[in-house]
């Protein structure tokens, strides 16, 4: 690309990392500002796409769209890292009675061009047998993303380039110009911010209705497949060669960000429920998913600095969402295609 612009990203967690490789892929060599913070989402998620959530066994918003972008995007980094990050799932759900399975026929029957709903199943080997009136079901169209070997073999590659800064963004280093902005002495034509929860503390977008939604999950002493993901009442799934990730609670209000013994303990009955026998417990994590009110994604550049933009309220399906949100903000900055409104940002100018 001719005269590419400079662009500085705040933040590698999934949003950050997938945000830099978009633009990557266009020969756009962006800089990077990362400080791990505790609380992160990525580092305790397992990197989940299930496009079957709910009680109601609900196909996730815009699921057919976003399949269609990061099936091929992931595919796409994989390569690029030399790590295999990118798995597709063979995904099982607990329905515990008639009126569950009834439900799920019924959405079955009503399923879109990319089919999710599968058939049911009998016992899995993973779990013990169940007695009463309940059913396994397939999953179609589940996958998993290793982001714990994603995000340091890409945080690798960044600092072999020296396109990475590990320290914490300094808003006191940052000067708005009528065109681009200047940070600690050097010129950008775009900062965009890949802050998670941390969003909160950004002067620039801190009106926004950023909803900082705690997660917590249980790393178990459990080999499984590396293919294998199944919810009876929690979620499992692998997360290395001797553990399974096991969650996760959601809670809006919490006190602390650090792991909480009440969610442990209802983790491990949930855990003793589904498998007869409680767990193995090696680590107990926490993190932020940075959720918002509506429910949908913020993306968008500041209606006064257009130089500053964001990528932000993933929430629980971060991993889905991220290559999708990216190109539209790349593709906002690259050729001013405009950002759909059910995601971009300018729906709460005023609020």
């Amino acid at each position: 690309m001719d005269n590419p612009p400079r662009i500085l990203i705040v933040g590698q967690g999934i949003a950050g990392t997938v945000l830099h490789f978009t633009f990557l892929k266009h020969g756009i060599r962006a800089a990077m500002v990362d400080h791990p913070h505790p609380g992160r989402a990525s580092a305790a998620a397992a990197g989940i796409i299930n496009p079957i959530t709910g009680p109601k066994y609900q196909k996730s918003w815009n699921f057919d769209s976003l399949l269609a972008v990061f099936e091929p995007f992931y595919t796409s980094l994989e390569s690029f890292i030399g790590q295999r990050i990118f798995y597709r799932m063979r995904m099982y759900r607990y329905l515990f009675n008639l009126e569950q399975i009834n439900r799920w026929t019924f959405n079955w029957e009503d399923d879109g061009p990319a089919p999710c709903y599968g058939k049911f199943a009998g016992a899995l080997d993973e779990y013990p047998e169940e007695s009463g009136g309940g059913s396994w079901a397939e999953i179609h169209h589940a996958f998993r993303v290793d982001l714990n070997v994603l995000m340091d073999t890409y945080r690798g590659f960044l600092k072999e380039e020296a396109l990475l800064e590990e320290r914490s963004f300094d808003f006191d280093l940052l000067q708005t110009l009528e065109s681009g902005v200047v940070y600690d002495g050097r010129r950008f034509d775009y900062i965009l911010f890949c802050e998670g929860y941390k969003m909160k503390d950004n002067p620039y977008f801190s009106h926004l209705p950023l909803i900082p939604a705690k997660g917590d999950a249980l790393l178990i002493r459990r080999v499984v497949d590396a293919d294998f993901m199944a919810k009876r009442n929690e979620l499992m799934t692998y997360w290395d060669s001797e553990k399974v990730w096991y969650g996760a609670t959601l809670k809006n209000r919490f006190e602390t960000i650090e792991p909480d013994h009440d969610a442990y303990v209802t983790l491990s009955d949930r855990y003793g429920d589904d498998f007869h026998t409680m767990p193995d417990v090696i680590r107990h994590i926490s993190g932020l998913r940075p959720t918002v009110r509506d429910r949908r994604p913020l993306v968008g550049l500041h209606p006064g600095v257009p130089a500053l933009g964001i990528l932000n309220g993933l929430g629980t399906k971060g991993t889905s969402l991220a290559p999708l949100m990216a190109q539209y903000l790349t593709d906002r900055i690259l050729y001013g295609k405009e950002i759909p409104g059910d995601v971009n940002i300018a729906r709460f100018r005023n609020d």
